[in-house]
């Protein structure tokens, strides 16, 4: 009997416990800190919005020119001067004519008014009063073509000035002082300092352009604003035009890139994980390990978290070993 019962306990000495499943050590981030959008890049331009020639509105030397490329100007501001002498003794000549027919207008007017009162007395015939009615219009008329023919002058002699219409950068000069350049003759090329950023993108990108749209030049990232999306589409490229604005100036012509984010909210392509042949993302519910299946997700690509909650915690560092229920040890 005592032989049994040592057996017995001998036994019990070799009896192996159950071992119970071993805590997966993770780390893991809240899923917001980790998503982000999906982001296009196009080419785009920084275009002036008004591009000109200054040119000569008058048939003159050129006498001064006080800007060069390169060259700021401001609205308004003289930068080419013409020979005017010509032009302003045109201009003299017509004043003196505007005085002459007002001289002429004050005599015809004390004629008319003598022969009215004459012919009031039958002194003077009917016909003799029309006539120096008709004399005093003819006066009037007179002085208001010479009046008309001084502010043409006048105009002209304005054009002796060539000014910018617009704040503006000098980029070419095309005449220098002493040429002799007929009416329309390109002196100056100009650009805005105003300007619009363009891009062309394809006619069905699905790119939310309203906002989360910035432009990057020069490792700058300046957001930038819809203003015109074209309704016509190039047949050749398949795109239509884009123009945005900046609140940033930025120098015209400069080139960059157009970077359109969507609201879609994406991880990493490496955050995918494979569990029976499916792939998801794995992470942490109540301290377990939990597998959130990515049906339309593809490896290598980043994975669409758009519907998750920001504040997920998502599984980093063990996340491979991870399987669904699995206790998780947190690691800082």
């Amino acid at each position: 009997m005592m032989r049994l019962l040592k057996l017995f306990l001998v036994s019990l000495c070799f009896v192996v416990p159950a071992v119970a499943s071993e805590d997966v050590y993770v780390t893991v981030t809240a899923l917001g800190e980790l998503q982000k959008n999906i982001a296009s890049d196009f080419p785009a331009n920084v275009v002036p919005i008004e591009r000109s020639l200054l040119a000569a509105a008058i048939s003159a030397e050129i006498t001064a020119i006080s800007l060069r490329p390169g060259d700021e100007v401001a609205k308004g501001s003289t930068i080419i001067r013409l020979d005017c002498r010509d032009t302003k003794l045109r201009r003299d000549l017509a004043a003196q004519e505007v005085k002459q027919a007002d001289v002429q207008l004050k005599f015809s007017e004390r004629q008319a008014a003598r022969i009215a009162k004459l012919a009031e007395t039958n002194i003077a015939s009917e016909e003799l009063k029309d006539t120096r009615a008709t004399e005093l219009q003819q006066a009037i008329i007179s002085l208001a073509s010479k009046r008309l023919a001084l502010k043409e002058t006048n105009l002209q002699v304005s054009k002796c000035k060539v000014k910018a219409p617009f704040d503006a950068i000098i980029v070419e000069q095309l005449a220098s002082v002493g040429t002799r350049v007929s009416v329309g003759s390109p002196i100056l090329e100009i650009v805005s300092k105003a300007f619009d950023i363009r891009a062309r993108i394809p006619f069905d990108s699905a790119a939310d352009i309203q906002k989360n749209v910035s432009f990057i030049v020069q490792d700058r990232e300046i957001p930038v604003q819809i203003l015109a999306e074209s309704g016509a589409v190039d047949t050749g490229t398949g795109t239509r035009l884009l123009r945005f604005k900046s609140v940033e100036t930025i120098d015209p012509g400069v080139p960059g890139v157009l970077r359109i984010r969507s609201k879609k909210m994406v991880l990493p392509a490496d955050f995918l994980v494979e569990r029976d042949r499916i792939y998801g993302i794995m992470i942490a519910n109540s301290g377990r390990a939990k597998f959130i299946a990515r049906t339309n997700a593809t490896l290598g690509q980043p994975v669409d978290v758009t519907d998750l909650d920001p504040g997920t915690l998502l599984i980093e560092e063990g996340r491979f070993k991870a399987r669904e229920g699995d206790q998780l040890v947190i690691r800082q």
